[in-house]
């Protein structure tokens, strides 16, 4: 994970230390060194680690002569102070001189040395850039690979099929990694609900103390930039330095990124505060100084990360288009039976009521459930090849015409099992009238050998065949339909779901009284206006 980062104000000072070493070694004697600051005055090295300011530069004319000149020219300086006494000021970088006083009979070796450890060190500087350059070009790699393997891991999330994932769990999932990876401090997104803008998700870096933007400051950026953003993206480093930026303490910088259509976007990434090190720390080589800020590579991927989420969102949408269609074809096959058999208008969406709650309480899947409402309610389909006369007949039905009925499961799933999209609903559709000891019927199953649905939507068929008036007879009281069901546990019905039955007992009965079936509407006369010839 990305972290602040502190640069002291010489990074190399581990080798420099060796370096120095190695040439006092050499010269037999200390070495000064002396740092040319940014107003062109020479400090001591303790002075410069301290950090104090050019008002503290030796005044030495003659030394800030000899050190200007050597570190112009490269090239050591050997000055006789007096006899047999010399000083040296050697170069070792574009703004960092060594000088040392040496008594020497020879000012030419003194020379010699003085450049072979100017040198020296000048290689061990460059060897040491080329690490730090190697490390850091690594690190970049290695983010760079984070990035494509977390883009490739949301990819994966977003398989066409998948409907799974809401916009929100999608976002909130990816946020931490995405913030990461965006060198952000924060990251927001923001939802735009029915035109307004509201936080849904967001992501704070752990590695600081506490997070520096209220939530009406975020909000207030993304309704400034929120018409821009969705053309592009937009980058806003050193804000604030701006007039504008002074009406948000704490943002320093940030990136906004719209999701969705340029004319109704979904909501916006915001990330605020690029992580960094701080560009005015002495010591930051120049190929680094643009990692201060945000750049193309943030705003490539939260708009990388954008267009993923925007066309799940897409998808989302023909998903829910289909399953509306399929519903709205669900029930109009159920007006079709209805408009056969005056008993099941009603019959067919309370049973799938009853059904989804049970399935609830038997811990069904929130998806599971809706699959087993939608089977309630075509549980009953076979019934159009069901003669009209015997399911609207106002007495008990003969053998013959009992078993005429016992027909509509197996019709049920004829009609149903060429299509694709309604599989799920065939095994509770052709089995919800099987028994546990077997003497059910289409195919006598027992006990487990009947599919869950199945089970399910006999408990509920069955309650609510009771409670229903038919031609023949009155619905019977709930509590009698109840005493049968206990009755009948672990022989007509599954003992465990009448169990479970009972305990919703409240919500059965909830659901009962406040159903209302559904009217369906009256086509009025074309009026003689509209007529065609």
């Amino acid at each position: 994970m990305t972290t602040p980062v502190t640069i002291s104000c010489d990074p190399c000072i581990s080798w420099r230390r060796k370096a120095i070493a190695e040439l006092e070694r050499s010269l037999g004697h200390s070495v000064q060194l002396w740092t040319k600051d940014r107003n062109q005055g020479w400090l001591t090295d303790d002075q410069t680690q301290s950090g104090e300011s050019s008002d503290n530069c030796v005044t030495d004319e003659h030394l800030v002569g000899l050190m200007n000149s050597t570190v112009e020219s490269g090239i050591a300086t050997v000055i006789e102070q007096s006899e047999g006494t010399f000083q040296i000021v050697i170069p070792l970088g574009s703004r960092l001189v060594g000088t040392t006083v040496v008594r020497s009979e020879s000012p030419g070796l003194l020379l010699g040395l003085a450049d072979l450890g100017s040198r020296y060190f000048r290689q061990q500087a460059e060897i040491s850039q080329l690490r730090e350059e190697n490390d850091f070009f690594l690190k970049q790699v290695s983010d760079d690979f984070e990035e494509l393997t977390f883009l490739r891991a949301m990819a994966e999330r977003l398989g066409l099929g998948d409907s799974t994932h809401t916009i929100e769990q999608l976002v909130s999932r990816s946020l931490p990694e995405l913030g990461k990876s965006s060198h952000a401090e924060e990251l927001y997104f923001v939802s735009n609900v029915d035109g307004s803008l509201e936080i849904t998700a967001k992501w704070h870096c752990a590695a600081l103390d506490a997070e520096n933007n209220d939530e009406t400051s975020v909000l207030h950026i993304v309704s400034d930039f929120r018409q821009a953003s969705t053309q592009q993206a937009i980058i806003k480093n050193a804000f604030d330095s701006t007039e504008q930026g002074q009406d948000f303490p704490g943002v320093r910088d940030f990136v906004i990124v719209g999701v969705g259509d340029e004319k109704q976007p979904i909501g916006w990434f915001l990330a605020v505060n690029r992580i960094t090190e701080d560009p005015d720390t002495p010591g930051i080589p120049e190929w680094r100084l643009n990692q201060h800020e945000f750049g193309t590579s943030e705003a490539s991927l939260l708009s990388t990360a954008a267009a993923m989420i925007a066309s799940h969102a897409n998808n989302l949408a023909l998903f829910q288009e289909r399953e509306l269609l399929l519903v709205n074809v669900v029930r109009t096959l159920v007006s079709a039976v209805e408009a056969k058999d005056q008993y099941t208008c009603g019959h067919s969406e309370r049973v799938a009521l009853y059904a989804k709650r049970l399935a609830q309480q038997v811990d069904y899947s929130e998806e599971a459930c809706e699959l087993l409402y939608l089977t309630g309610l075509l549980h009953d389909i076979g019934k159009i090849a069901i003669n009209d006369a015997i399911l609207n007949k106002p007495d008990r039905l003969s053998d013959s015409e009992f078993a005429e009925i016992q027909r509509h499961p197996e019709e049920g799933w004829k009609i149903l099992q060429g299509l694709t999209q309604l599989e799920y609903v065939l095994p509770g559709v052709l089995h919800h009238h099987e028994r546990m000891d077997g003497k059910g019927y289409p195919d006598g199953l027992t006990d487990t050998e009947i599919p869950l649905d199945g089970r399910i939507l006999a408990v509920a068929d069955a309650y609510d065949a009771m409670t229903s008036d038919r031609a023949y007879r009155t619905g019977m009281p709930h509590e009698k339909a109840m005493e049968i069901l206990r009755g009948g546990a672990g022989t007509q019905w599954d003992a465990e779901a009448i169990e479970a039955f009972l305990q919703i007992e409240a919500d059965i009965l909830r659901i009962r009284d406040r159903y209302t079936p559904r009217l369906q509407p009256n086509r009025k006369p074309t009026s003689p206006e509209h007529r065609t010839e």
